[in-house]
């Protein structure tokens, strides 16, 4: 009886790898489908293919651009409290408008604004709140 129930125990272990191989396989199936059904999660990005007298040029679109947005700094403001208004980070603000002195902005100046595109970085801040 010892052989028999070896070789039950090795067609139960062979019937149990079967059936995870063919899961496996019918799970890796659906997501390939699945895959190709959606766009992955990226529905803003497209690539297009333009070919020019033998010349390839590829173009790939990130999405809708918009034009970088102006503020008008007003008196008695600084730069972190327009940040926290546009929920920015000061450096930020600094660096994309190149300012030297982050505590001297006078009023009157024009800042530019990050396009906003969903997700707002926020950073230490460099200046004192007023």
């Amino acid at each position: 009886m010892p052989h028999r129930r070896n070789i039950k125990e090795m067609f139960l272990r062979t019937r149990l790898h079967m059936y995870l191989l063919w899961s496996t396989c019918v799970f890796a199936f659906l997501a390939i489908i699945s895959g190709l059904l959606t766009d992955g999660g990226s529905s803003s990005s497209a690539a297009t293919t333009t070919a020019v007298s033998g010349a390839t040029t590829t173009t790939i679109a990130t999405g809708p651009t918009t034009a970088p947005k102006t503020y008008v700094v007003q008196p008695g403001e600084s730069l972190f409290a327009i940040a926290m208004k546009f929920n920015l980070s000061a450096p930020a603000l600094v660096e994309l408008n190149k300012i030297k002195n982050p505590d001297r902005v006078s009023a009157g100046t024009e800042l530019l604004l990050p396009p906003s595109n969903g997700f707002v970085a926020i950073g230490a801040s460099t200046t004192m709140a007023p």
